[in-house]
């Protein structure tokens, strides 16, 4: 359903609006006693009534899933647990990104909590994505004998085989796409492994979340065990759901059903402001407010990343793992004194790949492949990402050195990259890779790129269902008079939270407003305020708009035009005063 009329906004997109039931959006109101506007957005979410008390109202008791239902929890549960009454060290591997960091956090912090030693691992991008043999070598040396792989080891069959070995039982925890074979290794916990049903309430958690699954197991077995006692007590084990939110909303699963509790709850356990770690990151990163979902993704995540992206790879989890405030100050400023970095080097690679972009644009090809010589391999993902936003299609970005070649992609509905990757493996396109349906990494040799072009135009043409011809549209969840924007609105849509993949926060068009104020900022943000045909008021700020269509029109500043705007409605704190300020997506002449 077409919304105001709005056929082509000023970013050339169409104003559409899912149909809703009046009827069930009636019955909802009545069970649930909820605004309308709040019914009327889960009636668009296609939420079945059934489940819709455990959408708005989740508890840890009645809603999260049995760890023992998935394969192999058990063994590996009991693996560990016979390490921690031995007194051994256990080794940890884990990835370098926020779920990676807060992954190997949990566990160690769960470890310690029993008075097990641990060691940990965390690869630089120079050793590559996951386990190596020699870590495996130098863990067997140590005295390990046991290691836990947490978001990596899936396709690490060399590594874990040679640990396998070695001597080493290795149990892997992780959620990434499976091969048809699993590794050679002592227990694998996947909700995505082939033989697990596609349908069970874990299959698109993050490795945190299964990470956490895994710690209920085994504290059930350690308290079955009686090992706990008053020297070692038991272990609240929602202390560490901060870590667990951190990891799935960075991840950018879809925070529906068991991700979207454990999230809920997570965002819960960071107002409690226990983990040091957190706290001095959000220091650094100045949020003065309560944190969300939003500041999870798009503020402290980019600092756990740049650690692994342009410094040092084990900084996010030395920082989510710490008890001492000082250390935990130490590493956030490095944190964040290496994602400035991470811009610095991130703005010049975008230059440069958007040019050789531009090619494939104008080819018609239903993707985007542009390579650097010696392009920061931290970078090359985000640069992925930020050319998938600007076209909208697949986007492969690789870093050429000498022989070898290293790609990060970024997807759009229609082409799931982990399957993709794969795929080109077992084509022998690829010599390593994988990731999720959104995301993924790859290595290759650099004489098969043209190789890699060529399965990835038969590939996606064939094999993937990417309507590149499909007019833009821009999903607008209510029709709003600005009267109606205030607190009070947020209040009551705040039962939708938390918001990320796959539970999207509404956008809310604001009908007939004129602009009164425009302010461009030093970041090329456009800060400006609206007012309505009969009075009130609503602030709105439009990012990285300077030179975009929507805000060369706000800086031109029309006397008298009226406009449409679209957005998402946030909470603005300044100065202890709550307001709040839309964040314009789009706007439409009135």
């Amino acid at each position: 359903m077409l919304v105001l009329g709005v056929e082509e906004s000023l970013s050339k997109k169409k104003w559409v609006q899912h149909f809703a039931d009046e009827k069930l959006i009636a019955h909802i109101i009545q069970k649930f006693d909820i605004p309308e506007i709040l019914a009327r957005i889960l009636v668009v979410k296609n939420l079945d009534v059934d489940v819709l008390e455990n959408f708005l109202y989740p508890t840890l008791r009645k809603n999260l899933p049995n760890p023992e239902t998935l394969k192999d929890v058990t063994k590996t549960a009991e693996r560990i647990a016979d390490s921690v009454e031995r007194g051994e060290t256990i080794g940890i591997m884990g990835d370098y990104d926020v779920d990676g960091a807060t992954s190997s956090a949990l566990l160690k912090l769960f470890l310690q909590s029993t008075g097990t030693k641990t060691k940990t691992f965390i690869p630089d991008r120079d050793d590559g994505y996951g386990p190596n043999a020699q870590k495996m070598q130098e863990f067997y040396d140590e005295g390990i004998r046991l290691v836990a792989t947490v978001d990596c080891g899936m396709t690490a069959f060399e590594p874990i085989d040679f640990g396998t070995k070695l001597g080493l039982d290795i149990v892997i925890i992780d959620h990434h796409e499976p091969e048809r074979m699993l590794p050679n290794a002592y227990s694998v916990v996947n909700p995505k492994r082939l033989d697990e049903d596609i349908k069970h309430p874990c299959h698109s958690m993050a490795a945190v979340g299964v990470v956490f699954l895994v710690v209920v197991a085994i504290n059930k077995i350690l308290r079955q065990r009686g090992f706990y006692d008053d020297k070692i007590p038991e272990p609240d084990l929602r202390q560490w759901l901060d870590l667990v939110a951190f990891g799935t909303v960075c991840d950018v699963v879809p925070l529906k059903g068991v991700n979207r509790l454990l999230v809920k709850s997570g965002l819960k356990q960071i107002l409690a402001n226990k983990n040091v770690g957190i706290k001095a990151l959000s220091h650094i990163s100045k949020i003065h407010e309560q944190i969300t979902s939003y500041h999870l993704g798009y503020i402290l995540g980019p600092r756990i990343n740049a650690g692994g992206r342009v410094g040092k790879s084990d900084l996010g989890m030395r920082l989510l793992s710490t008890f001492d405030e000082v250390e935990a100050a130490m590493i956030a400023n490095e944190l964040e004194e290496l994602n400035l970095l991470r811009r610095s080097i991130e703005s010049d690679v975008l230059e440069q790949a958007t040019k050789q972009a531009m090619d494939d644009i104008q080819a018609g090809h239903p993707f985007i492949l542009v390579q650097g010589e010696n392009w920061h391999q931290g970078v090359v993902g985000i640069v992925a990402g930020r050319l998938k936003e600007r076209f909208n299609l697949p986007s492969f970005v690789l870093s050429v050195e000498g022989s070898d070649a290293k790609g990060s992609s970024r997807s759009v509905p229609g082409v799931d990259l982990g399957t993709l990757v794969i795929t080109a493996m077992q084509k022998g396109i690829l010599s390593r890779g994988g990731g999720h349906p959104m995301a993924a990494g790859f290595s290759l040799d650099t004489n098969r790129i043209n190789d890699f072009r060529a399965f990835l135009k038969e590939y996606i043409n064939t094999q993937c269902n990417l309507e590149v011809d499909k007019p833009k549209e821009l999903i607008i969840d209510g029709v709003l008079d600005i009267h109606a924007v205030n607190l009070d609105l947020l209040d009551k849509i705040s039962l939708l939270e938390p918001y990320g993949e796959g539970n999207e926060e509404p956008v809310f068009a604001v009908h007939d407003v004129l602009l009164s104020r425009t302010i461009l900022t030093k970041n090329g943000h456009v800060v400006c305020k609206f007012t309505g045909k009969s009075g009130g008021y609503l602030d709105a700020v439009c990012f990285r708009a300077e030179k975009t269509q929507i805000g060369q029109t706000l800086l031109e500043n029309r006397v008298g035009q009226y406009y449409h705007i679209a957005g998402q409605l946030r909470i603005d704190t300044w100065n202890t005063q709550k307001k709040v300020q839309m964040i314009i997506h789009d706007i439409a002449l009135a």
